[in-house]
């Protein structure tokens, strides 16, 4: 696909030659981890806030809910670049 795209000059997000694999928001609940991580690698300080806000409101409506593993990896991938 990505051949294709190239050979006919068709713009793409930046966010894919960043390592992005799916693009959609920042911090989707659908994203894989790696994109999460990614994701907050290339908004740094941001995506602290971005993602704590999700966690809270995840966390107010649904407790268990099976994304919850990865926002937190992203939280802490987030927290981890925004001191550094």
């Amino acid at each position: 696909v990505w051949a294709r795209i190239k050979a006919s000059g068709v713009r793409y997000h930046w966010a894919y030659d960043k390592g992005m694999k799916r693009l959609s928001c920042s911090f989707c609940v659908l994203a894989s981890r790696e994109d999460l991580e990614c994701a907050a690698r290339l908004t740094r300080a941001e995506a602290y806030r971005q993602v704590a806000d999700e966690l809270a409101l995840m966390q107010s409506v649904e407790p268990d809910h099976r994304h919850a593993a990865g926002l937190y990896s992203a939280e802490q991938c987030a927290r981890r670049m925004a001191d550094a």
